[in-house]
């Protein structure tokens, strides 16, 4: 039976000039290895100790905001007072993971409590993070989506230059927090970090916030990661998440999604 020839489609512009110029991928002897297991260290309050039940599983000292206070729009501050209002009086009104929704990609830059996993894959690192969702950078050198919606991880996109690999990240919901503080921040917060890796075991992630408004200025840390080659790091409990809490509700009073059983 005659069976017809098969031939590849003609390549598009875009993959006649793969890899873009100027992007670098994991085996690239220029690029760093960052895969592995990594503990960081978690946002504080400066001259505040952390609680008994808080702060990073090895003990890790924290990092803190700078500045700090955060500086706040007055719409923000007012935000900032009002939750503090509720949360005394025992409803929380931001916090994402008390609702069992992802806790958004500050909050897990910032304040690592177990290890998390990076792999480096061509083209793509992913952080997988503990008790959440995983966090893909795209380092293929493809922009931002032109109609890109806000999300709890938002869309980020790196490339490598010498020892740091520099991300954006956009289209970051409001409904998330920067920190387990429940600090607010704006649909509008761009985030500028990077990821570089100073020493054999240690990852320093420089973060910047931008977010004209919630803030009156940037605002900036950084976190230091460590890495956790002992095999118990990598075997952790599963997190469960109680669907019927119903005492806890966002901004705008909506306990949707929760399941009463």
């Amino acid at each position: 039976m005659f069976l017809p020839m098969v031939t590849a489609a003609p390549a598009t512009p875009a993959e006649a000039t793969w890899p873009p110029p100027g992007v670098s991928f994991d085996g690239d002897p220029a690029v760093p290895d960052i895969s592995g297991v990594w503990l960081g260290s978690e946002t504080g309050i400066p001259g505040v100790a952390f609680a008994p039940n808080r702060g990073p599983a090895d003990g890790s000292p924290p990092t803190y905001w700078a500045p700090y206070p955060l500086p706040y729009t007055p719409e923000y501050r007012k935000i900032v007072a009002d939750r503090a209002a509720a949360a005394k009086a025992g409803r929380q009104l931001a916090d994402s993971t008390a609702r069992c929704l992802p806790f958004g990609i500050v909050w897990g830059l910032v304040a690592r409590v177990y290890p998390d996993e990076i792999v480096q894959t061509p083209g793509e690192v992913t952080i997988f993070s503990n008790s959440s969702m995983p966090h893909v950078i795209w380092t293929d050198g493809r922009p931002h989506p032109t109609d890109l919606k806000p999300s709890f991880g938002g869309h980020s996109i790196g490339h490598w230059v010498g020892d740091t690999l520099f991300v954006d990240t956009v289209g970051i919901t409001r409904q998330t927090s920067i920190d387990h503080f429940i600090n607010p921040h704006s649909d509008k917060l761009h985030l500028m970090w990077s990821i570089q890796r100073v020493a054999k075991d240690r990852l320093h992630f420089h973060i910047t916030m931008l977010d004209d408004d919630a803030f009156t200025e940037p605002v900036t840390t950084t976190n230091i990661w460590r890495r956790r080659t002992d095999p118990r790091w990598q075997v952790l409990d599963d997190s469960s998440c109680f669907e019927n809490n119903r005492t806890n509700v966002d901004d705008k009073g909506n306990t949707d999604g929760f399941i009463k059983f």
